[in-house]
């Protein structure tokens, strides 16, 4: 199988020039349920325009359902769904595991895509979701050719890659900055980017390592001159970014990574055209080749203009593309003629597609010039504006005929017409069943649950009321016999590579989705991104006993929601708002140092972000500049049916710990810098 040239298209026009110019398919979303939701976007109409433009050209589209979809829209979700799967789009991109219920349970013969957005980074995960049904697996960014490789000869799931374009900062699906900062959530399509913004690194005395830098902006990633490694990889499908990019940058990355897929050399010439159509101060291969740091960064710049620097001769090109029609689809043409009798003109196409079409009145016999079939082939091989190409005509006529110009091009109009519905047709479908699901209500006593990062917390949290205590693999890894009662789960890493998967304890809490099938006691943490009814129903059939929700959700949805299984929400804490495997703290200092002290990113407004580092991952948790605090307001989150109250310590001392469980027992108020989160507000 070759490997596949995929295409963002964020508008019709960009699927079009997409097509014409060497994609084999492209991927977009509607005016709902995208994660690009700032893009053009396409219509319901135009979706189907795209996939009959698409279909007749031999080409593919995937459309991106792919944001987390709260309990009252589901039912929009399911009918888009739907009308995309009755016009033959040829797979659904998701996120949210109870959109990915819904659609196995209601188009059994659909094709589904794990996108990035799930954070699949290992082999265990990409084997969980084959099991669970995906078709093909989006894998996140971070992962080294050493890492692909390895993937992609134990499974036989289809895996896409990035290839080309930007690149985020934080593991796709784990990242809420821009929602806690302003309330755009990345993981419901409308992501304000703070990570191209500047900002400078604090050490915990308050000095300042590096002043007003873009410690979090990446440049983009290009792999135009390792496709032929990326195909001995086994990848199925290489991916460029982009659907918020306009038709130069798809003409161009569509021409010149189909231009290379046969492996010759890249000339610098197109590298330099490819940063002229866009890039953030040139590329980066860093993570494909397994090298992090600094030089992966806009370190210096914000690279705001990127659309201001194209070259006038990149330009000319890109437009020159953009008018490009595309390769024409070989056709074979029979046409039969008798004088007495309606002429009869076959076209058929090597994929076995065959269309008849007669003439609307007989031939007769000619009395001055005869029909000669130079100059039928030059009527029939008229194609137009239609993407066919007639290649061979084969003659069965007599001499002396005659038939009116305008009935021969009448015939190959309506011969066109038939191959081209054809091509289409081979991909509609009519399966669907209804989906709809139960609101489970329940009333029982909220109990607290609490997270620690240290072993001195968890000492402290001994002595409260917590119903629940999560601690990390290490340290009950290093203090099993202290912590083996029912009361203690293991915090399961959220990064788990290089074989280091999680395996073998009694009772879990999954950060990531490859530890879904795990065996034990699991409840499913916050980083799982449960945002909706199915998805807690999911869960329940899975085997998991709990579920915290989304910290996400406002208070509305959090009462809404079906109580399948208990349900946590996260009540106090500063929240992890990016996971990075690129260290910011070697990118400040362009060495390894998180190991002397804690650091701070400062933004613009002087806030502080906490950088903690996870020493076996190798990557920097960013957390939130405020906690989220809710102890005064226990009665709202009381009246939503939840099961636990989940309190997240990560920087408090053990006697802060404490300090804050009885407040959060006693309901009252603290005087500190805090947040409410998304309880009142949502995304």
């Amino acid at each position: 199988m070759s490997l596949e040239i995929l295409v963002p298209a964020g508008s019709y026009e960009n699927l079009v020039a997409a097509v014409n110019n060497g994609a084999d398919a492209v991927y977009l979303g509607g005016k709902q349920f995208s994660a690009r939701a700032n893009a053009a976007n396409f219509s319901n109409e135009e979706i189907e325009k795209g996939v009959r433009y698409a279909h007749v050209r031999g080409k593919k589209v995937y459309v991106a359902l792919n944001t987390l979809v709260e309990d009252d829209s589901f039912s929009s979700a399911y009918d888009f769904a739907k009308f995309c799967y009755e016009i033959g789009v040829d797979a659904i991109i998701v996120q949210d595991l109870g959109v990915f219920s819904m659609l196995k349970k209601s188009f059994p013969d659909l094709k589904i895509n794990a996108s990035t957005q799930m954070t699949i980074h290992n082999l265990k995960g990409v084997k969980a979701a084959r099991e669970l049904g995906f078709s093909r697996i989006v894998l996140s960014r971070e992962l080294s050719k050493g890492e692909i490789g390895n993937i992609c000869k134990s499974t036989d799931a289809e895996i896409e890659i990035f290839a080309h374009g930007a690149l985020c900062m934080c593991y796709s699906g784990q990242c809420l900055m821009s929602s806690f900062i302003g309330s755009r959530s990345g993981n419901r399509g409308a992501c304000a980017q703070p990570c191209r913004l500047p900002y400078s690194l604090v050490d915990e005395s308050g000095k300042t390592i590096c002043d007003n830098k873009y410690l979090l902006s990446l440049k983009d990633l290009c792999l135009l001159d390792a496709i032929a490694e990326i195909e001995k990889l086994g990848v199925t499908s290489l991916k460029i970014e982009g659907r918020m990019k306009n038709v130069s940058y798809v003409s161009m990355t569509s021409h010149l990574y189909d231009k290379y897929r046969n492996g010759e050399k890249v000339q610098q010439s197109d590298i330099e055209d490819l940063k002229s159509v866009f890039s953030r101060n040139g590329f980066t291969k860093g993570y494909f080749e397994n090298s992090t740091g600094r030089h992966m960064l806009n370190f210096n710049q914000n690279n705001d203009d990127v659309y201001k620097n194209i070259t006038e001769s990149a330009k000319k090109r890109a437009e020159d593309l953009c008018k490009n029609e595309g390769k024409k689809i070989s056709l074979s043409a029979h046409f039969s003629a008798s004088v007495g009798e309606k002429a009869v003109l076959t076209l058929w196409d090597l994929e076995g597609n065959c269309a008849v079409a007669q003439s609307d009145v007989a031939v007769e016999e000619a009395i001055n010039v005869p029909l000669t079939k130079q100059r039928l082939a030059e009527q029939i091989k008229k194609t137009g504006g239609t993407p066919f190409e007639v290649a061979d005509i084969a003659f069965e006529t007599n001499e002396n005929i005659s038939l009116p110009i305008k009935e021969i091009n009448s015939l190959r109009r309506r011969a066109f017409d038939q191959i081209e519905s054809q091509r289409v047709k081979i991909f509609g479908r009519d399966n669907s069943k209804e989906f709809s699901f139960e609101i489970i209500k329940d009333n029982p006593k909220t109990e607290f649950t609490a997270s620690a990062m240290t072993y001195e917390q968890i000492k402290a949290l001994e002595e409260t009321n917590a119903k629940r205590i999560y601690i990390p693999k290490e340290i009950y890894e290093n203090h099993k016999d202290e912590f083996s009662s029912e009361r203690f789960f293991v915090t399961l890493p959220a990064i788990e590579r290089f074989d280091k998967n999680a395996k073998g304890y009694e009772r879990v809490c999954t950060s990531n989705f490859s530890q879904i099938l795990d065996s034990g006691v699991k409840h499913a943490g916050f980083r799982m991104n449960i945002f909706n009814s199915p998805a807690v129903k999911y869960l329940k059939d899975l085997g998991f006993s709990s579920v915290c929700l989304s910290p996400e959700m406002n208070l509305n949805q959090i009462s809404a929601v079906s109580k399948d299984l208990p349900v946590e929400v996260f009540a106090y804490g500063y929240l992890p708002v990016m996971t990075v495997q690129n260290c910011v703290v070697n990118s400040a200092f362009e060495k390894c140092n998180c190991q002397n002290g804690n650091y701070f990113l400062k933004d613009r407004k002087g806030y502080m972000f906490p950088v903690i580092a996870d020493r076996e991952s190798c990557t920097n948790i960013i957390l939130n500049s405020k906690p989220i605090f809710m102890a005064d307001k226990m009665p709202d989150l009381l009246r939503c049916g939840v099961s636990y109250a989940m309190l997240n310590f990560t920087t408090e001392t053990p006697y802060e710990v404490k300090k804050i469980f009885s407040l959060y027992e006693e309901g009252k108020y603290a005087d500190i810098d805090f947040t409410r989160g998304h309880f009142y507000r949502g995304v």
